[in-house]
């Protein structure tokens, strides 16, 4: 509030205007460093994050944040499965397998008679035959 005295000289009157100058230049600086303080705060980064923080500490936000990573991550691992399981990956996945126990075998044991049994088989299966994806050389 406006506080009224009484001016009565010269003197006085110049001592209420440099009180005034003084108080306008206080108010001047404080006016100053608010829009410094308002232009960071508006700055689009400072807002972006004081945004995520308010959002991060929302209860409801963060179940259904969490509920939409869950519900990602078993969409893609269902997908996944299904591509794994597959009669396709299922059937490649057992010839390889078949075919690499084969091959472990002839090397552990080139000499024995069992082992040249089944290169002779695997070198002279047809290619139409229903045994050929298990015992074809890779």
């Amino acid at each position: 509030m406006a506080t009224t005295r009484k001016i009565t000289s010269n003197e006085d009157l110049q001592k209420a205007i440099n009180e005034l100058e003084s108080k306008v230049k206080v108010q001047e600086l404080e006016m100053q460093d608010n829009y410094h303080q308002v232009k960071q705060n508006l700055h689009p980064k400072r807002v972006v994050k004081n945004t995520f923080s308010y959002v991060a500490e929302t209860p409801e936000i963060q179940r259904t944040l969490v509920n939409t990573v869950i519900g990602f991550i078993l969409g893609y691992a269902s997908k996944k499965a299904v591509e794994l399981l597959s009669e396709d990956a299922l059937d490649r996945t057992l010839h390889n397998l078949v075919n690499h126990q084969i091959t472990k075998f002839e090397k552990r044991e080139p000499a024995t008679l069992l082992t040249k049994g089944v290169s002779l088989i695997r070198k002279h299966t047809p290619r139409d035959s229903p045994i050929y994806p298990f015992v074809r050389y890779k």
